[in-house]
């Protein structure tokens, strides 16, 4: 299971990859208004590049996604969109200001429309306007922006829906509820057998095993039931929605991402890092074992001393 400083990055990427396959889906279910309006015969402009050079620094492992899209209405113009989710387990007095910023950063360097719009996760059931308000002496700003806690939806309502977006809502509160009753073995479990009785198609099921993956983290053992659940019901549908292929793709990405993760983290703490020790540490394949690397980045104190107990000179 990723530790907390690895779990925000799959945070971001769980999100955006979510945001990237169900995209009219996800306008569909917060924002039906603009559905209407969207020429969907033009696919939608990921702008990604532009949204890291608006923000003033990496956020990678940030609480926080941001994703700026850009759609074609039906009479030919423009229309940006923020996407920004966040987790929120209490009240944040400076949210409404900080999707101004967002806003107006955005705004005032390409002058366009922005549609900005905030999706909550997380347990915190205070009340937030969706609102910035600045007034002195005459002058008088007002920002306003929909919001969307998730925890607030109708549970039997999103259950009923074949919306995608509707079912990932779903995952997201069950995650909440199976941390705290400490179920999550059987809550994943009986999500994974929901959606395949949903009958999306098999891309679409790629797309929310990935998040039901992330979203509900469970022990290895208990991973493997799940896997072995999946291959009765591909057997039952003859449709093998997960390869062997893509399983061991999917492990070699984990790997690869444990691996990405040590050396971000040497870099961030000490500068280059040294290629021999990249060399090694991308040779790793045992997940265990690239844990215990991960834990020593962050407990040394030198690129020297991680070399040294990587050469096997001293005890993790």
């Amino acid at each position: 299971m990723p530790k907390q400083d690895t779990y925000w990055t799959y945070f971001d990427e769980a999100w955006k990859k979510i945001i990237e396959t169900f995209f009219p889906h996800l306008l569909i279910f917060f924002l039906p208004n603009l559905y209407e309006d969207v020429d969907l015969s033009r696919k939608p402009e990921f702008l990604d590049k532009e949204m890291e050079q608006l923000s003033k620094k990496s956020r990678k492992g940030a609480k926080y996604v941001d994703k700026l899209t850009k759609v074609y209405l039906k009479d030919g113009n423009e229309q940006w969109i923020l996407i920004h989710i966040e987790v929120q387990s209490y009240p944040d007095k400076n949210f409404s200001q900080r999707m101004f910023r967002y806003f107006y950063r955005i705004f005032d360097k390409h002058n366009t429309k922005i549609v900005s719009m905030a999706i909550l996760t997380g347990i915190d059931t205070s009340s937030l306007e969706g609102k910035y308000e600045l007034d002195a002496y005459g002058s008088h700003l007002l920002f306003e922006y929909p919001t969307f806690r998730l925890m607030d939806y109708d549970h039997e309502g999103l259950e009923k829906s074949d919306n995608p977006i509707a079912f990932v809502v779903l995952v997201s509160q069950e995650k909440e509820k199976a941390e705290r009753r400490g179920d999550k073995f059987n809550t994943k479990l009986r999500l994974m057998r929901m959606m395949f009785d949903k009958g999306y198609d098999r891309e679409y099921i790629k797309g929310l095993l990935e998040f039901i993956d992330w979203s509900i983290q469970v022990s290895e053992k208990e991973d493997a039931l799940i896997l072995e659940e999946i291959k009765k019901i591909e057997e039952i549908n003859k449709m093998p929605y997960v390869t062997s292929f893509e399983r061991i793709a999917i492990k070699k990405g984990a790997l690869i991402n444990s691996r990405e993760m040590i050396l971000e983290l040497l870099d961030e703490r000490f500068g280059k890092v040294p290629s021999e020790i990249s060399v090694i540490i991308d040779k790793i394949d045992d997940k265990n074992e690239l844990r215990k690397y991960h834990r020593l980045a962050i407990r040394c104190s030198s690129l020297d001393e991680f070399k040294k107990m990587l050469n096997g000179n001293s005890e993790l």
